[in-house]
């Protein structure tokens, strides 16, 4: 049976403070999805009543249950109503609303999932290219010709996440769309201090109209290969500027 916060399971580490953030909800999920991350709220614990907790954040009570029912759709909480609120374990329950969420602790980075970001997409990117090239459609290429070949009036980071959107689209897996999408917030805080440096804007470019003519011929292995290439030039620039080891390992204990 889950041990309750009357009887000391899941008091955490650090109390919670009141949000200061516009959006005041926001900010009781961070705290709270910290907690959890952390293990400072562990699995099978029970959080404090909804008017305790409005209490001690100083909010109503209405903004603490549309925190909890955040938490509850990112798989970190359990709501049984007449019962309590209950923290779920997120290796096992955690969903893609979370995913958003895990790349900052406290308000910072967390290295380890920016690792891990760079890993999944070593591993997705370069297939879903290979799959666009072999499934696009004329209106696929269309989209494609006017993001890579078009004028550059585009915000080249807002350009670049259009391309890689379009290039999910014309593989023809929706899947590939929704998890690329998933990352799209995380994916713009890498994108600030890479596409301040003149050299990657013009590597990028560049990116473009090569991936655009490996996708418009249907070659595959071409597509893979330049969507590769693009990712080692853009992960080397990022782990140097937020310091990331190749090892996760390494990551991990530090």
């Amino acid at each position: 049976m889950p041990r309750s916060y009357e009887d000391g399971a899941m008091k955490p580490a650090l109390p919670l403070n009141p949000p200061t953030r516009i959006r005041l909800h926001e900010g009781i999920v961070e705290q709270l999805k910290d907690r959890i991350i952390s293990g400072a709220l562990p699995a099978g614990s029970k959080l404090p009543p909804e008017r305790q907790l409005a209490e001690q954040l100083r909010v109503n009570r209405t903004t603490v249950r549309e925190a909890l029912h955040k938490l509850e759709s990112m798989g970190l909480v359990k709501i049984n109503h007449g019962s309590g609120v209950y923290v779920r374990d997120f290796l096992e329950s955690g969903t893609l609303e979370l995913a958003r969420y895990l790349f900052f602790v406290g308000g910072e980075v967390d290295k380890g999932m920016l690792h891990d970001v760079l890993d999944l997409r070593r591993l997705l990117l370069p297939a879903i290219s290979a799959q666009a090239a072999a499934h696009r459609t004329e209106d696929d290429m269309r989209l494609l010709e006017s993001l890579c070949l078009g004028s550059d009036e585009m915000p080249i980071e807002e350009r670049d996440w259009r391309v890689h959107n379009a290039i999910a689209r014309a593989s023809g897996n929706l899947l590939f769309v929704v998890l690329l999408n998933a990352f799209t917030g995380f994916g713009q805080e890498l994108a600030k201090p890479y596409f301040k440096n003149a050299a990657n804007q013009q590597r990028s470019l560049a990116f473009h109209r090569e991936i655009f003519a490996a996708i418009s011929a249907r070659d595959s292995d071409a597509a893979s290969r330049i969507m590769v290439d693009a990712l080692d030039y853009a992960e080397a620039f990022t782990r140097k500027v937020f310091g990331i080891e190749t090892s996760n390992d390494q990551v991990r204990e530090s």
